[in-house]
């Protein structure tokens, strides 16, 4: 999702609220970006310099530059840039719990190359990616410590298994479930108002077929769980989280979700994927204009967050 600030002498290309697929920074970019949190391109059109090897046998192994600030741009993201009208760039990353989180993207447009950015300037900049870094963190894990907090003032005066039966509705809200199921000794206890009573009755079936020992969630049943029989199809639900409460999976907590219909706005259409001829490479998408998708079957998606939550020390 894109937040930004454009000047409308420079480009008249907007691409706030709009999406772009995590497939436009693959693995090893995004590993880059984590290395080197600051990263530049003066000229898109400047050649790219050569390095020269002292003897042939020092260019047998490849020079290691992942490190450097002077490595070269990929010529497919070189032409990413190209066909989005960027002739100079600058990169800072937020990283969040050691991964690329987000981007702050600067971009010159024209024939003109970029401005030359200091050293001493590059390292204000990436302070302010760090201070960007860290409150995004905060924010993120401040629903997760309030949630803990809640949990372990409530568990203490009670067993687990008491406390989620007498407090469906705090943990609905704190999940943003419709509704679960709670499984111990092959006795379900319904969490919340049963809605979709066929659906389930055959996802609570299949969850105990599974015997999950690692939680598990999703938020397109039928497209991650391609092992889940059910004729009729899902019509209602479309998420769930499976939190096991014992080692064989027995015993576990599920919170489940409605689907929704959602619309997506994307900075061109991400399935306009062509191979260069003769490699194996994706060509990048030749137009980023607005290109709209509705998704069907999915729900509200889940967060990392609510999946760690239920591994808190309250319930171990």
């Amino acid at each position: 999702m894109v937040s930004e600030i454009v000047d409308p002498r420079a480009s008249a290309d907007l691409y706030r609220g709009l999406h772009f697929p995590a497939s436009d920074i693959p693995k090893q970019a995004r590993e880059l970006y984590v290395m080197n949190t600051i990263r530049i391109l003066y000229d898109r059109a400047q050649d790219t310099a050569r390095l020269i090897c002292r003897t042939f046998e020092d260019a047998i192994v490849p020079l290691n530059l992942k490190h450097s600030y002077l490595r070269a741009m990929s010529p497919v993201h070189l032409k990413y840039l190209a066909n989005m009208g960027v002739q100079a760039s600058m990169s800072i990353s937020i990283i969040v719990d050691k991964k690329l989180w987000g981007l702050i993207s600067c971009h010159n447009y024209g024939s003109a190359a970029g401005i030359q950015i200091s050293l001493p300037m590059q390292e204000v900049c990436k302070s302010l990616g760090k201070i960007a870094s860290s409150n995004v963190e905060k924010l993120l894990f401040s629903s997760r410590i309030r949630a803990q907090r809640h949990l372990s003032n409530a568990l203490p005066r009670t067993s687990p298994f008491d406390y989620i039966t007498s407090s469906t509705s705090e943990l609905l809200n704190i999940f943003g479930a419709d509704f679960g199921f709670l499984v111990i000794r092959g006795e379900a206890r319904t969490i919340g108002k049963l809605c979709a009573y066929s659906e389930s009755v055959a996802l609570l079936q299949y969850i105990r077929q599974r015997a999950f020992t690692t939680i598990f969630y999703t938020q397109a049943i039928q497209k991650d769980c391609t092992d889940f029989d059910y004729s009729p199809g899902l019509t209602i639900i479309s998420g769930m989280l499976v939190v096991p409460l014992a080692f064989s999976g027995a015993d576990f907590l599920v919170f489940l979700r409605k689907g929704q219909l959602r619309k997506i706005n994307w900075a061109g259409n991400p399935y306009e994927k062509l191979v260069n001829p003769g490699t194996s490479y994706l060509e990048p998408r030749s137009s980023f204009k607005r290109w709209s998708e509705n998704i069907v079957g999915t729900s509200r998606e889940w967060t990392e967050d609510e999946g760690k939550l239920m591994t808190s020390e309250a319930f171990q």
